[in-house]
């Protein structure tokens, strides 16, 4: 199956509101292949649709070693509890961190590939990831619930992570490694426009010695 394309910050399709899916066929199954595919590749936790540029409220999740990648179509939260900050990544955001405000469980309902009804209560990763790729699909981005007062940071900077999705091997701002990236995953424009984007909106932390 091919490594699709994820899109960066600023895309204007990250904005963007995804529709429900009523048809569960051949094409819902291969952009679930394909996304589930790219997920692996990515090395990540969660990846939404609309991070491959489809509209559909389809969003692939794998929170633990243990547990395989798992398809959530027209997934909602029906129950939040408690409330928790953590370090958060994005694969839309490759290199970035920031401390978001998440809850402390979830309860949540989707339908599987078949078009099962399903019911969740989730804690932990899968509660943080749900959040993270249901927002998503409504057009919201982590960096919306960025903390108050705080700024993204490049990952590796900030030694108390609960990271969202695993960091990835992307180095934009090392001379050395500038032309070394995923180009299965980003463009090099892509990643040029997000840090543009992100130094205008002025949502970094400073990087000592810069």
């Amino acid at each position: 199956m091919p490594i699709l394309p994820i899109l960066t910050f600023p895309n204007s399709i990250l904005r963007k509101k995804a529709k429900t899916v009523n048809s569960f066929d051949k094409e819902l199954k291969n952009l679930i292949d394909n996304m589930t595919d790219t997920l692996k590749h990515a090395q990540g936790v969660g990846l939404a649709a609309n991070q491959v540029g489809v509209l559909k409220r389809v969003c692939i999740i794998k929170h633990s070693p243990e547990e395989d990648y798992k398809a959530y179509i027209n997934p909602e939260i029906i129950k939040k509890e408690g409330y928790r900050y953590v370090s958060e990544g994005c694969l839309s955001f490759p290199e970035y961190n920031g401390i978001v405000k998440r809850s402390v469980s979830v309860t949540a309902r989707y339908l599987d590939e078949s078009g099962g009804k399903i019911k969740i209560n989730a804690k932990e990763l899968l509660s943080q990831a749900l959040e993270h790729e249901i927002d998503h699909l409504n057009g919201i981005l982590f960096i919306d619930h960025l903390k108050e007062h705080e700024k993204l940071h490049i990952n590796g900077q900030d030694t108390d992570a609960h990271t969202h999705e695993i960091n990835l091997s992307v180095n934009v701002d090392n001379n050395e490694n500038k032309d070394k990236f995923d180009t299965k995953l980003y463009t090099k424009i892509g990643l040029d426009d997000l840090k543009l984007a992100l130094e205008r909106a002025d949502i970094l932390k400073e990087v000592e010695g810069k």
